[in-house]
């Protein structure tokens, strides 16, 4: 069952014990001030976790893993997130997890789509713009690929 009292003192707490490396005490803290069974409480930290590593991930960084995992490559997503934002393996599973899963927010805070379509046609990378267009849009990628020859 999701949790969805717990006031903003103890997600700020949660918060922290996650930051510190500390999930065990934060799921302990979450139980004990919402009353949520064990699997309810991990899920709630877990969610915490992930919103911890997108503070920690560039835009363009998460931009290319996004790609990556439209494109079926979410191990070479992982690889790129430890290589390029510093994630441990297992935090960069868990990202790439969240990422095809849809648990983290669109990345409309780095900017409009046709923005970082754009970059990626730049850097020489259309692979990667096609992907990004048809991840974020459910386009087909044929569709996604229109929109990127539009652009130009």
């Amino acid at each position: 069952m999701p949790i969805h009292n717990a006031l903003p003192e103890t997600r700020a707490h949660a918060m922290k014990l996650v930051a510190d490396g500390k999930p065990v005490a934060a799921v302990r803290l979450v139980r004990k001030a919402t009353g949520a069974d064990l699997l309810s409480a991990k899920v709630y930290v877990d969610g915490l976790k992930v919103e911890f590593l997108a503070g920690r991930v560039p835009a363009e960084v998460e931009a290319r893993a996004r790609a990556l995992v439209a494109e079926g490559k979410p191990r070479e997503a992982v690889k790129h997130l430890v290589r390029t934002a510093g994630l441990g393996l297992k935090d960069g599973k868990q990202y790439v997890d969240a990422l095809r899963d849809g648990r983290l927010p669109g990345a409309a805070a780095a900017g409009p789509l046709s923005e970082r379509v754009r970059a990626f046609v730049a850097s020489g990378d259309r692979r990667s713009a096609v992907a990004l267009v048809s991840a974020e849009t459910g386009m087909t990628p044929e569709e996604a690929d229109r929109f990127v020859d539009a652009l130009d």
